[in-house]
């Protein structure tokens, strides 16, 4: 669990629990949360953030496993098991 400093609405700094981020985001609790990726402050009202997820456009490929347009490539020889390829197992 990591820490994300945060500033409120009343422009009190805090530190909170990660998971906590989205939930201040959401309720417009903060102005702004620190992202050290960046080594900045980000505003929520400018800033690109994750607001929640809305419906993907696209076709669903976790379900299934994989994307229906792919088409699996064939194994190169393994020669440990005499030029056969070698099948992973799950």
């Amino acid at each position: 669990m990591r820490h994300i400093e945060v500033k409120y609405q009343n422009g009190t700094h805090a530190f909170v629990d990660d998971y906590l981020l989205k939930s201040l985001i959401r309720t417009e609790q903060i102005t702004h949360f620190y992202r050290p990726s960046e080594r900045r402050w980000v505003a929520i009202q400018v800033d690109p953030v994750r607001k929640g997820a809305g419906p993907y456009p696209g076709s669903e490929r976790r379900r299934t496993g994989h994307c229906p347009e792919m088409i699996p490539l064939p194994l190169p020889p393994d020669p440990s098991l005499g030029g056969f390829p070698s099948v992973p197992s799950f």
